[in-house]
């Protein structure tokens, strides 16, 4: 993997997440970027309508890129089967093009407007 390479997907990531919610009217806000040396991968951390934590995490793995959203709570962040449900978090998708984490950001407004 290239550092341009990598580049080029932490900025995609972001700008995807980005004009999600500002095709939507809605804010959010980058606000830290952070590393996870244990596998490997790094996640970008969003503040979503001032009220609402999410991380996106991504990593090069086997020859491709994959990623995931996980939601903030108190302290912690946590992935789609422990702050929803098995069966719900199998709708999650783990490619990081923009048609995949739109999905993925529309999966989290589901479960926001089923719990909040």
């Amino acid at each position: 993997m290239l550092p341009n390479e990598f580049l080029d997907v932490k900025n995609d990531l972001q700008k995807s997440i980005l004009n999600f919610y500002k095709n939507l009217g809605r804010d959010a806000v980058c606000f830290r970027e952070s590393k996870n040396e244990e596998w490997g991968g790094e996640y970008l951390h969003f503040l979503i309508d001032k009220t609402k934590v999410i991380r996106y995490g991504f990593a090069h793995d086997r020859e491709m890129w994959v990623g995931g959203v996980q939601l903030g709570i108190g302290p912690e962040y946590f992935s789609p089967a422990y702050f929803w449900s098995y069966e719900n978090s199998t709708r999650f998708i783990s490619d990081i093009d923009t048609q995949s984490v739109f999905h993925n950001l529309f999966l989290m407004d589901e479960f926001w407007q089923r719990n909040g």
